[in-house]
């Protein structure tokens, strides 16, 4: 590793007053972009191994012989419990003034290799356990990204650099869901996910050697800079200080809530393609996760380019397009859910894919916009924390118990109470569109009070 900078920095942490910034510039030009472009790549493998599972659960629920909440559990709370756990005290860490550079690369090595740890265990409870270190060690990465990428992009451009980055979560489980379905068809899910760890252990070397640590605050144009706090505030003490917005928090419901819907759907989306339709797990694989990654990739793109467009007039502007995506996404899923056959499915996925996915950019950028320099990788955690506990924790298992529930109440019929339950999921994104038309609201009330 050739970074000069220690693990730990706090006493070369610089202040972050004007003074400060023009003397110390922030990264510009090639190694910028070069580690916008890493970090994207780096949260696609994030998500690869991440999901890689959903493409693999139902011959691992065949294999463990599980009831469908099990799995739900398997696929999200498993997952979710240590990422949910320790995302608050690695973003304490964070904010502190460790190394994220190579915080980051130590993380990637460390999901990776349990990853592939998942495709040797041979009962239900070692391969909980290995899902549970996945989820620890990609809890710090997300925290540790964003509090990066914002002192290498001012608050106007981050809209756009977020949603480059954010283009990672559906190129990730466009390969995660394709290549597992195709690997898992030609051999075996443990095989599948020997495999997805590869790639992780390999940028984790390569990425200390080309980015490097820029300085915190050194973006900031001094007009945008919310109030400084001290950064020997406890958690708690930054919660009450984050809670005083009331922007910040109607975000963070609404993509915790978003997160629920859109997670608990996605992950038994194969499982409904399988039983409702007959499709094989190659076909669905390879079907699912071009949709992802080429459908989520333009709609987060289309949002976080179009929030920097908006974001000119006033913060509140960027989140109008997403609120539209989200009302857009309940009629799309329920005709999708409803369709007689998997390519209709497919098919009307495509647009409901898009439009679901115009929040993910602005989110992360409003949250690092609102949050104090010093802050920044709690106000992530902190909507990480929701999105996974609410989300990724309990979606998949919702959508797992609400099958079992409806399938009783169809006399046994797996396939239809499955569809029953993810359309019941559709009714929270009007939830959520509520929430962000409440924290649009409050940033108008913000702008009107600043004038």
């Amino acid at each position: 590793m050739t970074n000069p900078a220690p693990l730990t920095m706090s006493d070369a942490l610089p202040a972050v007053g004007p003074d400060a910034i023009a003397a110390s510039p922030p990264l510009q030009g090639r190694r910028r972009t070069a580690m916008l472009l890493m970090l994207a790549f780096i949260y696609s493998l994030n998500y690869l191994d991440r999901q890689i599972v959903v493409i693999l659960q139902e011959p691992i629920k065949a294999d463990f012989k599980l009831a469908d909440w099990e799995l739900g559990l398997l696929t999200g709370g498993a997952f979710g419990i240590f990422y949910t756990l320790m995302g608050i005290p690695i973003a304490q860490l964070i904010d502190r003034g460790v190394n994220r550079v190579r915080l980051i690369a130590l993380f990637t090595a460390s999901w990776s290799v349990m990853t592939a740890l998942c495709g040797l265990t041979r009962s239900f409870g070692a391969f909980f356990a290995a899902r549970m270190g996945v989820g620890l060690a990609e809890a710090g990465f997300a925290p540790a990204a964003h509090s990066l990428i914002s002192d290498l992009y001012p608050p106007r451009e981050r809209p756009a650099a977020a949603g480059l980055f954010a283009i990672g979560v559906p190129v990730g489980v466009m390969a995660g869901l394709s290549i597992g379905g195709i690997v898992a068809q030609a051999t075996d899910w443990r095989t599948a996910l020997l495999l997805a760890g590869v790639p992780g252990i390999l940028i984790a070397i390569l990425f200390p050697l080309i980015a490097r640590e820029p300085i915190r605050g050194g973006t900031e144009y001094p007009s945008d800079q919310p109030a400084q706090t001290p950064e020997s505030l406890t958690f708690f003490q930054s919660l009450r200080v984050l809670a005083r917005r009331r922007a910040f928090v109607h975000i963070v419901a609404g993509t915790a809530i978003m997160a629920f819907a859109q997670t608990g759907i996605s992950t038994w989306l194969p499982s409904f393609l399988i039983r409702n339709h007959g499709m094989s797990l190659a076909h669905v694989g390879i079907g699912l996760g071009l949709l992802t990654g080429i459908c989520g990739a333009i709609g987060t793109w289309a949002g976080g380019w179009q929030g920097t467009r908006l974001a000119k007039s006033g913060l509140h502007m960027a989140l109008w397009l997403p609120i539209v995506g989200m009302l857009l996404s309940i009629p799309l899923d329920i005709v999708a859910l409803s369709m007689a056959d998997g390519q209709s499915v497919l098919l009307i996925l495509i647009p409901s894919y898009i439009v679901g996915s115009f929040w993910t950019a602005p989110s992360i950028a409003l949250i690092q916009s609102l949050a104090p320099v010093s802050m920044r990788a709690r106000a992530s955690a902190v909507n990480i924390v929701a999105a996974n506990l609410i989300g990724v924790s309990m979606g998949p298992l919702a959508a797992g118990v609400l099958s079992d529930a409806f399938a009783y109440l169809r006399g046994g019929d797996a396939a239809l109470g499955l569809r029953d339950a993810l359309i019941c999921l559709t009714a929270f994104f009007l939830w959520a569109a509520w929430h962000w038309t409440m924290a649009v609201r409050a940033l108008k009330q913000e702008s009107t009070t600043a004038v």
